[in-house]
């Protein structure tokens, strides 16, 4: 007898059986020890591929679809090691005798021969696939340190964007008493979103801005489906977890008053107790020097610890629960 992880398919000549565990994801980080992403300690993963593009996203190098090359050139020893393996003649010299990256050719390499020769890690790779069954093997390992309220939690770039390895791996998650956390965009068809939260007990999901139009100019996409697989998910009768709503603060973006107000009035009215603000933060500006990007926001500050709690202030003016920054208070 097949066990659940495993599905036959019909061909025409034979019967085909599927390891639903040798699924594979692209996951371009795994972090033990995690505070910050749900409640207790857990394992954090980080998912690729992103239906978002934020113009101020920190983890850049989530937004590929592919495993790509990370170029830091503080290690860089100038041994042109990687101008000779490379097939496409992606890297020149400078005439400071440094290197330049044709980012249209690197980004889209497979084969990745200037990271293998590169002995002092200048060039790395950021993304790697694994299979369910290694990740279940790894959460096995962790799970001795997650206490009584960790658990895995997956981030990204976004999580639930590689639907057949999640929907299998957050099935084999819930098969082993696994908690789940998840930091979600929500911007999904609703029907696979609300497939997804059988599976999951933990939910921190963005609003990164009330305005349709500015939400588009900020991250490509509107919020109306967003904000409704939010609403039917608060609806849901039948699910016990918990959800979490997030404001990311940009300092001039989205910490206007009144986005902050209209944001914590949607809240309440679908019968949410808790929103959290997260101030904007420059830790992933490097990121994109090393994909040989610009960061728009190098020079941007951080909001002050005086206007996050002005702003804790307005949304607990409205009757919510507010917490500040990553630490998860539950």
């Amino acid at each position: 007898m097949l066990t659940p992880e495993y599905e036959q398919v019909e061909n025409t000549k034979e019967v085909v059986t599927i390891d639903k565990g040798e699924l594979k994801g692209l996951i371009f980080d795994i972090q033990g020890h995690s505070v910050h992403d749900g409640p207790g300690t857990r394992t954090t993963v980080f998912m690729n591929g992103c239906p978002l593009n934020c113009i101020w996203c920190c983890n850049p190098e989530g937004l590929f679809h592919n495993p790509v090359m990370l170029y830091m050139e503080s290690r860089c020893v100038s041994c042109y090691a990687c101008i000779k393996a490379c097939p496409s003649d992606a890297i020149t010299i400078r005439e400071d005798k440094k290197l330049i990256h044709d980012r249209s050719k690197c980004d889209v390499c497979k084969t990745h021969e200037c990271v293998d020769v590169c002995l002092h890690e200048a060039s790395l790779l950021s993304g790697k696939y694994y299979t369910i069954n290694e990740l279940m093997d790894l959460f096995q390992r962790d799970r001795q340190f997650w206490g009584g309220t960790g658990g895995v939690s997956f981030s990204g770039g976004e999580p639930l964007l590689q639907r057949d390895f999640m929907l299998e791996l957050l099935k084999r998650c819930k098969k082993s008493y696994i908690h789940v956390a998840v930091e979600t965009t929500s911007c999904f068809d609703t029907d696979y979103y609300m497939e997804t939260m059988n599976y999951i007990n933990w939910v921190f999901t963005d609003i990164k801005h009330m305005d349709p139009v500015k939400h588009k100019e900020l991250t490509g996409v509107d919020n109306k489906l967003i904000l409704i697989n939010i609403e039917t998910l608060a609806a849901k009768e039948d699910w016990n977890g918990f959800i979490v709503p997030r404001i990311p603060i940009i300092p001039g973006l989205n910490d206007s008053d009144e986005n902050i107000r209209e944001t914590a009035k949607f809240v309440k009215r679908i019968g949410l107790e808790v929103i959290n603000i997260l101030p904007f933060h420059r830790l992933g500006g490097s990121k994109y020097t090393e994909l040989g990007r610009t960061y728009q926001f190098m020079d941007q500050k951080p909001p002050s610890d005086e206007h996050m709690l002005s702003l804790k202030k307005l949304i607990e003016e409205e009757g919510l629960v507010c917490y500040v920054g990553y630490e998860t208070p539950f």
